[in-house]
């Protein structure tokens, strides 16, 4: 696979908050409506969140973080290399009827995005989404 990351970070929370706001001050989000943006964010920050918790699980790794092909500020690839992927049965998890712990990530994701695929290749786990366009 060919490594195109923009970001890579610490697979570490306050690693994911510094990025967060990064992207937040930064150029690739600044063409995005201000409800946009603050989704993309949204569904970027359980992304990375879900990587360090689940994926490597309080080990020591890494989290690349790119825009999309289509630059929109919407469209973003994750990658990392931690053992335990996604699984696919997070695309149709449903939205849980009360609060839970843990329970409203890849719900939450699904709900912002047109786009949501999870694979993993060449030892990589690559994430790719894309926010919904704001609705007027």
């Amino acid at each position: 696979m060919r490594r195109r990351e923009r970001h890579v970070i610490a697979a570490d929370p306050g690693a994911v908050r510094a990025l967060l706001t990064a992207l937040a001050e930064g150029p690739e989000l600044a063409g995005l409506s201000e409800e946009e943006r603050d989704c993309t964010l949204l569904v970027l920050a359980e992304v990375l969140n879900n990587v360090v918790e689940h994926g490597y699980g309080g080990d020591p790794g890494w989290i690349g973080v790119s825009p999309g092909l289509q630059r929109s500020g919407r469209d973003w690839r994750i990658v990392d290399r931690a053992l335990h992927p996604p699984p696919s049965a997070c695309l149709g998890a449903a939205m849980p009827e009360v609060a839970a712990e843990g329970g409203f990530g890849w719900p939450l994701i699904r709900a912002l995005t047109d786009r949501l695929e999870l694979r993993r290749r060449g030892g990589f786990n690559v994430v790719t989404v894309q926010v919904r366009p704001a609705r007027l």
